[in-house]
């Protein structure tokens, strides 16, 4: 479930690619275009059990919001995070949403969105950018879904985009610790997984990492005429091993790739929407979250749990738990689509999945954990629920969990991450979480907030960090019923150069806002 965001005059050119000869040369008054790649050309992902029950469960979620209410979040408090840096990031009015995402170096904070790159010094000046085009090598219109994070271990940055033509991921890493030019300071590749264009789509693909692998996580659906997909993969990637600089890019040759497919919750359900944590603390075993594969009717989309899946290195090669080990939460459903002010189009608000993940170890309770998000129906109609989880061998325990709520405004689009601060020698801080969202109402514009919460001190009010000046007008608004298209994911990463010897660690954070009505980003650092 994954948004290909739209293009306006070059998407035509991606769907002639992913359509046989005949249908994409079809005269525009008579298409006879599949039901889901209708809905992928207006949403750019695609929903969990086709459109018809993603369509039932939003028309169950706007109901329900406008017959329930509940008490408004608290005031801001002695919690609440403090913005350091704190800037406009970089767009793309050819597509929407942007998807963005960034990564916080010792030395400069990557931000990449659909399509574009770009690297900024800690203070938020521009260094470089381009089109992901120029940065990978393939074509600039087929790509969608990037993401970016930054190792603790190698000490390199790291991105994965997918090339949705090709059924390919363009990934690939720093030549150092300290990106300057794009492309030249990166070292960029191709990875098939076997997957063919023309009966595969690796949607929503996340990314995270061990020492030794990235981990990429997709929703598989076998073609565009399919009405739902049938399973979820991970994906994995040998990663160079060593901290030092490179001169010379190593050949793609020496790098290995493999798959496990069909992932299953602990009952024997299909997994959903796998999001690899991005690891903090450098460790050979790495996790992926999935949770409930939401079903609509009968009561429109209820999940129940949440399942870890381990990754670890082993003498044979990789392991991984196919079938992960499940912690039943609070029954969640899809959110309705939040209004926005002085407008009829509503923003899309995805459908109850997990978006986001970062493991590390948290002092507090002396273990590994892994810190998730997802926006669920509640609140005003749309609020981001998050868990802290430790993974065990028996199955994952619960150590807090929180909801981010508002009576009048819709929450949704949350990523967060705890403060934990690695270095090459040694780690502190932990205990700590930010987390990043959008907002909006009908009396208000879309808005970048935040909430912190600190050890086991009770979860800050909201934190304006950005408040758009208008509404989101862009061209995926034409159908108002479905919603425009509107983050899709955001980012936050913890900050491997915050003081060790603070009470505190930092948090860098990217999300959507608009200008000029229509969609950009924002990136801020935020102290708990």
């Amino acid at each position: 479930m994954r948004r290909f965001t739209l293009m306006v005059g070059t998407m035509v050119a991606v769907v002639g690619m992913l359509l046989p000869a005949s249908t994409a040369s079809a005269k525009p008054q008579a298409p006879r275009v599949p039901p889901l790649l209708q809905f992928f050309r207006q949403h750019g992902y695609l929903p969990i059990n086709g459109v018809k029950d993603f369509n039932n469960a939003k028309a169950y979620a706007a109901r329900w919001a406008a017959q329930h209410h509940t008490s408004a979040a608290s005031a801001a408090g002695p919690n609440a995070p403090t913005i350091g840096a704190s800037w406009a990031g970089i767009s793309d009015p050819s597509v929407a949403p942007p998807d963005p995402n960034g990564a916080i170096g010792p030395n400069s904070y990557i931000e990449i969105i659909n399509l574009q790159i770009a690297i900024y010094t800690r203070a938020g000046v521009p260094i470089s950018s381009a089109p992901l085009g120029v940065l990978t090598g393939h074509s600039q219109f087929n790509l969608s879904d990037p993401m970016v994070l930054w190792d603790a271990d190698t000490q390199r940055v790291y991105y994965n985009v997918w090339d949705v033509a090709q059924s390919t991921m363009a990934w690939g890493f720093s030549k150092d610790s300290n990106p300057l030019n794009i492309p030249s300071s990166f070292c960029n590749y191709t990875a098939s997984f076997g997957y063919n264009p023309s009966s595969d789509i690796p949607d929503y693909p996340k990314l995270g990492q061990t020492k030794t692998f990235l981990m990429i996580g997709v929703n598989h659906y076998p073609s565009f005429q399919a009405m739902h997909a049938d399973r979820s993969d991970l994906l994995w990637i040998t990663k160079p091993q060593g901290s030092g600089p490179v001169s010379t890019c190593p050949p793609a040759s020496n790098f290995s790739t493999g798959k496990f497919t069909n992932l299953k919750n602990q009952d024997g359900t299909q997994a959903w929407t796998p999001v690899p944590a991005i690891q903090t603390d450098p460790s050979q075993t790495g996790y992926v979250v999935t949770s409930s594969d939401i079903e609509c009717p009968d009561i429109c989309g209820t999940g129940t749990v949440i399942t870890v899946h381990p990754f670890a290195q082993t003498p044979l090669g990789p392991r991984f738990g196919v079938q992960g080990k499940s912690l039943t939460v609070p029954a969640f459903q899809p959110p309705a689509d939040a209004p926005q002010s002085g407008t009829i189009n509503t923003l899309d608000t995805l459908d109850g999945r997990l978006e986001h993940a970062v493991s590390g170890f948290d002092p507090r309770f002396n273990t590994l954990a892994i810190w998730t998000a997802h926006a669920v129906l509640g609140g005003a109609g749309s609020e981001v629920r998050w868990y802290e989880v430790t993974p065990t061998a028996i199955g994952p325990v619960l150590d807090q969990s929180g909801t981010v709520t508002d009576s009048s405004l819709y929450v949704f689009n949350g990523a967060m991450s705890p403060d934990r601060t690695c270095i090459l020698s040694g780690c502190s801080h932990g205990s700590a979480m930010v987390m990043g969202f959008s907002t909006s109402s009908s009396t208000t514009f879309p808005a970048a907030q935040m909430v912190s919460k600190i050890g086991a001190g009770a979860q800050s009010g909201m934190v304006l960090v950005h408040q758009s000046a208008s509404f989101d007008n862009d061209f995926t608004c034409g159908n108002h019923a479905q919603g425009c298209r509107w983050g899709d994911y955001g980012g936050a990463t913890p900050d491997p150069a915050a003081d060790p010897n603070a009470p505190n660690g930092e948090v860098w954070l990217t999300n959507e806002a608009v200008t000029s009505s229509l969609n950009t980003t924002w990136n801020w650092e935020a102290i708990p």
